[in-house]
């Protein structure tokens, strides 16, 4: 694979801070097959041209991307925020 595309990388790591994520160490690639392959530590993934943003947001909020050792502070904050207004306890 090719270096890193700066301003693709970027872009995606904007995207990772705007759903609360550490960007640290994502990249992308724009490649010769028109599309686009952004990889971190955890995992990669290839997206054609069009439309390629939305699948990549889908994969964060999945958690394609997250280590395998559990949830980022974001998603535990969330869940809080969730169980105290629908009157449940959070799993402790």
């Amino acid at each position: 694979m090719k270096n890193p595309s700066p301003d693709v990388s970027k872009l995606v790591q904007n995207l990772v801070r705007l759903t609360g994520r550490d960007a640290h160490g994502y990249e992308a690639f724009v490649l010769a097959d028109a599309s686009i392959a952004v990889r971190n530590s955890t995992a990669a993934a290839y997206y054609p041209l069009e439309g390629w943003t939305s699948r990549f947001i889908r994969h964060l909020h999945q958690g394609f991307y997250d280590p395998p050792h559990g949830p980022t502070l974001s998603r535990c904050v969330e869940a809080t925020r969730h169980n105290r207004g629908s009157g449940r306890q959070a799993a402790a």
